[in-house]
Formats: structure tokens, C-alpha cells, sequence
């Protein structure tokens, strides 16, 4: 609702949307680009010095860039771009700044305040609110300047179509750019509790069996010892969609051909991940000294990190790095793919990727191509070696990803990669899909969690089934009517059931409304009735007789035709 009003508040203020500026300067051209955030200088690890470094280099390289790029074109065409001095051009990065509200996103309240950045980080789930809130800039004109290698250099094979969607015009275009490292999700595992129970460890054969068995043997509460960390609250959905996808199935559908999204996640697929990931959290069982417990997994985060540094967690699914597959001690930590699913061919990974658009207010030419110049940068040729570079120096080669190893001269450290870390890394991006970037995507974990949350509660007070039939009826059931609010919220579908519902929850709305009316004007013409002379008594009821008519019945239609376009109305 918050999110509403603001994006509401944004159009509203149209008008005071801008973007970057302008000026002259001792002799020369300064084009301020206001940028999402930039790196802390005073923090020394090395992944921020290798940020720092890159935004530096971007600073120093941008005047020999705009001069061969844009120069030219720019003095061509003043009433285009303006009448500056652009043979001496430099670039200045501003951090976006501006009140933080919980649960609100800071872009948001920036667009409303009319305080944006040029430039808006944006994650798949939300991309999609923002193009179609014309929040974003469309890239198009950009992305024809790039060679068909260019292209695949900046936009990994799996991302395409999380960048290039349909427009309001009917139209497909390209509205993000991929600023960070091509991320994977994997399992990692603790290597001394396998060692200790002379278990095998996690491999790419690894299927839900092996999963669930290792779970159950690792598992030691009375020892502070989990098998598995999942999550907990209104996102914990999140942890239930890589088991989701390894079984088959998906959490939303897209036609291409009406260009519609559906929700999906009430399918026979999602109903044998619910079950195993119930198993998985709240399955009852007895421990060597007799005591019942519940599940196999820690779900409580204030203990996570901490049980996890001191070897308490045996597994745990997190992200692998495209530039960085891992800082974690080789000998201590091993990678291994997301299991495979029921049919032990299936394996539902993530990617994900931090990627910027352009904001639609911007309204100078020059900033604009400043913005892309600077998202492109980010990945290019010269912030890859900065970055690889700065990772060796400081120890973190063996860390970096074996292809920018070869690519800046670094060739020799290739042999010191953990063995197995490059194959599952690619393993995940090959198995990976998109996090989910459909319509009003950011709110999916929040639909998708209540069956998960339901289905544990009944497993815990032991209404749930253990097996057969009557238990995946219920798991069906629970996601069934998940699925069906989803899709009303999300997409606005209803279903002809729930449609038949609200349009008589609507007609009763209707009856009353209109029976208070009638009653009102009764007791108004019984009250005039008792105050006049008997001949303009009579003329009075007529008067009024007709008054209510013409009072009650436009306004009745109104409510009629109202409750019909909100609650009826499929998009």
C-alpha cells in the first residue's frame, strides 16, 4: 500500500522529476551524473578497493571516451545538446541521498521527492513495477551501437530476457544493463561434519535423497548441530523456489503471445517440493537419548552466521561469484550444485546480477549517454583487469574466476583454484534460471510463503498427513488458494468462481445501500408529511416520491458500476 501511494505521489509530481546537470567550470564542461551509491574509499578489503579503483579509472578514462565518442556529434548539434565548451569535458559521480523508510524502497522516495538519481539500481523481482510505472528510460538506441560480441560480453546468455521486455507500445525493449558480477546458487557445505559422520560429500550426483539422508544423519540438536540453514518470515519463500524448479515446476508463467503473466506454483510439482521441504523443516522424529524433535533444519537467523563460523551447520545454499567464485577456506568449505530434484535430472538453480537503469526523468541528451557510459564501464574490459589485478595482489587469486585469470596474464595462479569450484560454478549458471522478474514480482515471496508457513504448522501439531494421498490433497489445497490470491493480487485474474462471489457480495452491498436510502427519504416524508397542510401533503409525497427516485437511483448505478469495473475486471 505504501509502495502504491508513492508511485502514485511520483506521477503527481511529475514535474519535479530531474535528472543530472550541467555547467562550466575553469575552462571546461563538468557533467554531474548522480549515481545509486559509490564505494567507501576508507574501507580497505580488497573487493572495495577494487570498486574504488574502478570508479577512478572511469573518472580519468570518461574525457578520451566523450572526445572520440560524442564530441563531435555534440558541437553538431547545439539546440540538440547545448551550448558548452565540449572540447574540454570532465565527469562528476554523485552518490544518491535521501530519507530511508522500512519496507519502502529508497528509489521510490527518491522518485516521489523528486530527488531521483540519473541512474536506479534494480533487482529482477522490482523491474518489472518500474517499466511499467515508466520509471526507466528505454535502452534501445544504446544497445544498436553494440557488435553482436559486445552484446554478449555485457548481457549473459540467461539474462536477455530480463533485460529486453514488452513495452506499452506492444513493443520489445531493452531497459537494463548488468552491473555486477553473474551471480549462481549453490550449496556449500561444512567438510569436517561429513568428515566426522564418514559421510560422502555433496557432488553434482547429488539428488533429494542424498540430500534428506545427509540432513537426517548430520542433524544434532542436543550438540547445536543442523543439517541444513533455511529462512524464516514473510520471504522464506525464497528458500523454497530452488526446490520448486529442481522438481519440475515454476512460481509464474508468461505467454508471449498475449504478453500475460500468470501465478504457476499450485502445480503437481510444487506440491512434491512442499512436501519435501516440510519433511525437510518439521518432520517428527526421535534423537539417541529419546527426545521428539521437529525438522532438520535452523531457521532461527540470530544464530546462523555464528553456528555456521563455528562448524554447527553442515549445509547451507548461498551465492558463488562470476569474478570471485568464493573467499571461503578451500580446506575447510566445499562447493557442490544445488541437488537434483525427485527425477535426479532436474536441478533448479538461481542467477542473479545486479543490474541499473536509466531514469525516465533525466531529461539532458549528454547525461543520459554519461549514464551508459558509466553502467557499461562497470563490466568493461578496463574494470575487469582493475578488479582481477587488485584480487591478486591481494592474495585472493586462487579466489578469482580462471577466465580473467588467463585473460590479464595471471595464467600460473590458474593451478592454485580449489578443484571442483569453476565446474559447479558453471554447473549453476547452466542449471540456473532468472530470479522471478514477472508482473508485481516483488511481491511473490510474500504470496508464495503462507502454504509453506501453513503447511509446517499442520506438520507440527500432527494435523498434516504423514503420507499418501490425503497428505498431498492438503499440500494441494494449501497452494491452490495460495496460487489463486496470488494471481488476483499480483496479475489481477480471478477466478469464475471468486468473480461469481464478489458480484453478489457486491449486489447485497447494492440492496442495502438502497433500502437505507428508501428508508431515509420515508422518514423525511413522513416528518414534512406531519408538518403541513393536508393538500400540500399530498403534492409533497409526490415531490418526494420522485426526488428519492432521482437522488437514490444514479447513485446506486454509480456503486453498481463501480463495484463491477474493480471487482470483475480481468487484466
Amino acid at each position: 500500500m505504501r509502495n502504491g501511494i508513492l508511485v502514485l505521489a511520483a506521477l503527481l509530481l511529475g514535474g519535479a522529476l530531474w535528472g543530472g546537470a550541467i555547467r562550466e567550470e575553469g575552462g571546461e564542461t563538468v557533467i554531474t551524473l548522480k549515481v545509486p551509491s559509490l564505494p567507501n574509499a576508507a574501507f580497505t578489503d580488497a573487493s572495495t578497493r577494487s570498486d574504488v579503483a574502478v570508479h577512478e579509472a572511469f573518472r580519468r578514462d570518461f574525457p578520451e571516451l566523450f572526445r572520440r565518442k560524442y564530441r563531435k556529434r555534440y558541437q553538431a548539434k547545439p539546440q540538440k545538446y547545448g551550448k558548452f565548451r565540449w572540447e574540454r569535458v570532465r565527469i562528476e559521480l554523485e552518490a544518491a541521498s535521501g530519507i530511508q523508510v522500512e519496507g519502502v524502497e529508497n528509489d521510490l522516495l527518491a522518485i516521489a521527492g523528486g530527488m531521483a538519481p540519473d541512474i536506479l539500481s534494480i533487482n529482477f523481482r522490482k523491474s518489472d513495477n518500474y517499466i511499467r510505472n515508466h520509471f526507466l528510460y528505454p535502452l534501445d538506441e544504446y544497445y544498436r551501437t553494440l557488435s553482436r560480441e559486445e552484446f554478449r560480453e555485457l548481457v549473459p546468455e540467461k539474462l536477455v530476457p530480463v533485460i529486453a521486455r514488452r513495452g506499452d507500445d506492444g513493443r520489445q525493449h531493452c531497459w537494463l544493463v548488468p552491473t555486477g558480477a553473474l551471480l549462481g546458487r549453490v550449496l556449500l557445505y561444512r567438510k569436517s561434519l561429513f568428515d566426522e559422520r564418514r559421510i560422502a560429500y555433496p557432488d553434482a550426483a547429488w539428488t533429494w535423497r542424498e540430500l534428506y539422508q545427509a540432513c537426517r544423519e548430520l542433524t544434532d540438536p542436543a550438540r547445536g548441530v543442523y543439517g541444513l540453514v533455511m529462512g524464516q518470515g514473510s520471504a522464506e519463500a525464497w528458500y523454497w523456489q530452488t526446490f520448486l524448479w529442481s522438481a519440475g515446476g515454476d512460481s509464474t508463467a508468461y505467454d508471449p503471445a498475449t504478453g500475460e503473466w500468470r501465478c504457476a506454483f499450485d502445480s503437481e510439482a510444487a506440491v512434491e517440493a512442499l512436501d519435501f521441504y516440510t519433511r525437510l523443516c518439521s518432520e517428527r522424529w526421535t534423537d539417541r537419548r529419546g527426545r521428539i524433535r521437529r525438522g532438520y533444519v535452523l531457521k532461527d537467523p540470530s544464530e546462523q552466521n555464528a553456528k555456521w563460523e563455528r562448524g554447527e551447520i553442515a549445509m547451507k545454499f548461498g551465492y558463488v561469484d562470476e569474478r570471485m567464485i568464493a573467499a571461503v577456506s578451500p580446506e575447510a568449505v566445499g562447493i557442490a550444485p544445488v541437488p537434483l530434484g525427485p527425477d535426479g535430472k532436474t536441478r533448479g538453480s538461481e542467477i542473479n546480477c545486479i543490474m541499473m537503469g536509466i531514469f525516465s526523468g533525466v531529461k539532458e541528451p549528454a547525461v543520459r549517454d554519461a549514464a551508459w557510459e558509466y553502467m557499461t564501464y562497470l563490466t568493461g574490459p578496463e574494470a575487469q583487469r582493475l578488479r582481477t589485478r587488485i584480487l591478486v595482489e591481494a592474495g585472493f587469486g586462487r579466489f578469482v574466476n580462471p577466465r580473467y585469470l588467463d585473460r590479464f596474464g595471471y595464467s600460473e595462479i590458474r593451478k592454485l583454484t580449489p578443484p571442483g569450484w569453476m565446474e559447479t560454478f558453471n554447473l549453476a549458471i547452466e542449471s540456473g534460471r532468472p530470479e522471478p522478474y514477472g508482473r508485481n514480482s516483488n511481491f511473490l515471496y510474500q504470496m508464495m510463503t503462507p502454504p509453506i508457513q501453513r503447511a509446517e504448522q499442520l506438520s507440527v501439531s500432527d494435523r498434516l498427513p504423514e503420507n499418501g494421498p490425503e497428505r498431498r490433497r492438503v499440500l494441494k489445497q494449501l497452494l491452490s488458494n495460495a496460487n489463486a490470491r496470488a494471481d488476483a493480487v499480483m496479475n489481477g485474474r480471478l477466478s469464475d468462481a471468486e468473480k461469481s462471489r464478489r458480484r453478489l457480495a457486491a449486489g447485497a452491498a447494492l440492496a442495502v445501500i438502497a433500502a437505507g436510502f428508501a428508508l431515509v427519504f420515508r422518514n423525511v416524508r413522513k416528518l414534512h408529511a406531519s408538518a403541513a397542510p393536508p393538500k400540500a401533503a399530498a403534492n409533497m409525497d409526490g415531490a418526494n416520491t420522485c426526488a428519492s427516485i432521482c437522488c437514490c437511483c444514479p447513485l446506486c448505478l454509480r456503486f453498481w458500476c463501480g463495484s463491477m469495473s474493480r471487482w470483475s475486471a480481468v487484466r
